[in-house]
């Protein structure tokens, strides 16, 4: 009976020697799992469709170059430019299944993924006109609009931010300086721009952004609109469309920069804190500094190749304003009730906020339009 005892106790010393062994091995792998979180790398990859001298590029290069050095090499960006792994409209679906990990979506390529993103890019709707004023108010917008945000983080994308091309340039081979000028013309386009365009008169052609050059070039098309100043003379555009004219648009373009959300979820907090820490700087005011930078270079280069710039005047600014801006307004919102992605009141109310913010944020606007830099160069 002693000796049963014994064993029995022997046995039970063991048992708890054994379970203390292997939930110090557990508390070990815990430990080494966290070492390993803590010296852990990523190499993402960052997928852009244009030129990498345009302007969101140059912004976006900015960005995560500063976020892979606060990294201190823990983030490393390899670069792709001018669609060397995807063609244009490949990259929503690239950064979604993990393809890629990085890349900049421009609404207007994306009409069916995008949807409600396409309510902040409007052609000539009054107060819209600062691309700083209109950049910031659409980054807060997204944060506030959940089902905005569900658009983007149910397809396994996380917007790190919003982004655009600043004021629109257009390239036309002679002057075209109304809207009876626009008629007939075979005009390069995309996105709503397209809707307006036809609405005015032209001729819509879509044509990928690197192929414009050649287009102009064969006669394919008679003129370029939805384009950045620093972008159309960085492809060159203005040696075959010298006459450079603001329309008074409006703003280029308002695009989402990406990256896939499985990634991001991924990442330890204090990786995602750099990211987030860069965004506030960015918008603070170095995407400002960044776009009148570009502004004043694509000015320059035009001018030293001897592109000539003109405006539209003010009453013909308000003449494509009233035709285009209702026509647009009733789209949007038609679209966001037959889809079922918000009412007519949501879709108002969505208006209404984009209209306060922009007029908020623009009353200390830093960026100037490319008509704003012409004249101050030329004027010296």
């Amino acid at each position: 009976m002693v000796k049963n005892k014994k064993w029995a106790l022997l046995l039970v010393v063991i048992s708890i020697f054994l379970v203390g062994c292997l939930l110090a091995g557990c508390g070990g792998g815990e430990e080494a799992t966290g070492e390993e979180d803590a010296d852990k790398t990523w190499t993402l990859k960052y997928d852009y469709y244009s030129i990498e001298n345009s302007e969101p590029s140059i912004i976006d290069k900015w960005y995560f170059d500063e976020v892979a050095k606060r990294s201190n090499g823990r983030i490393n960006i390899e670069y792709y430019w001018a669609g060397a792994l995807r063609k244009t409209g490949e990259h929503y679906g690239a950064v979604r299944d993990g393809l890629s990990e990085l890349s900049f979506l421009n609404y207007g390529y994306y009409t069916a993924e995008l949807p409600i993103s396409r309510g902040v890019e409007w052609k000539w709707r009054p107060g819209l006109e600062s691309p700083d004023g209109l950049n910031k108010a659409i980054n807060k917008l997204y944060e506030e609009t959940e089902v905005w945000k569900q658009e983007y983080e149910n397809n396994n994308l996380k917007v790190l931010y919003m982004s655009n091309w600043g004021a629109e340039a257009c390239l036309f081979k002679t002057p075209v300086l109304s809207i009876e000028d626009l008629q007939g013309l075979k005009a390069r386009t995309y996105g709503v721009e397209g809707d307006v365009m036809q609405i005015l008169g032209a001729v819509p052609m879509s044509i990928a952004n690197n192929e414009t050059y050649t287009s102009l070039e064969s006669g394919v098309i008679d003129c370029v609109t939805s384009f950045g100043l620093r972008t159309a003379a960085g492809m060159r555009l203005h040696e075959k469309a010298p006459c450079i004219v603001d329309i008074g648009a409006g703003v280029q373009g308002p695009s989402a920069v990406v990256i896939n959300l499985d990634l991001w979820n991924e990442f330890p907090q204090e990786i995602k804190d750099i990211f987030l820490e860069v965004r506030q700087e960015l918008l603070d005011y170095k995407w400002a500094e960044i776009m009148n930078n570009t502004a004043l270079e694509g000015v320059n280069m035009m001018l030293e190749d001897g592109a000539v710039f003109y405006e539209w005047p003010e009453d013909v600014v308000k003449q494509a304003a009233d035709i285009a801006v209702p026509m647009q307004e009733e789209n949007w919102i038609n679209d966001m009730v037959s889809m079922k992605l918000m009412t007519e009141e949501e879709c108002k109310d969505f208006l209404a906020k984009l209209d306060q913010y922009t007029a908020e944020f623009s009353k200390d606007a830093q960026v100037k339009s490319f008509s704003e830099i012409y004249k101050e160069v030329t004027e010296k």
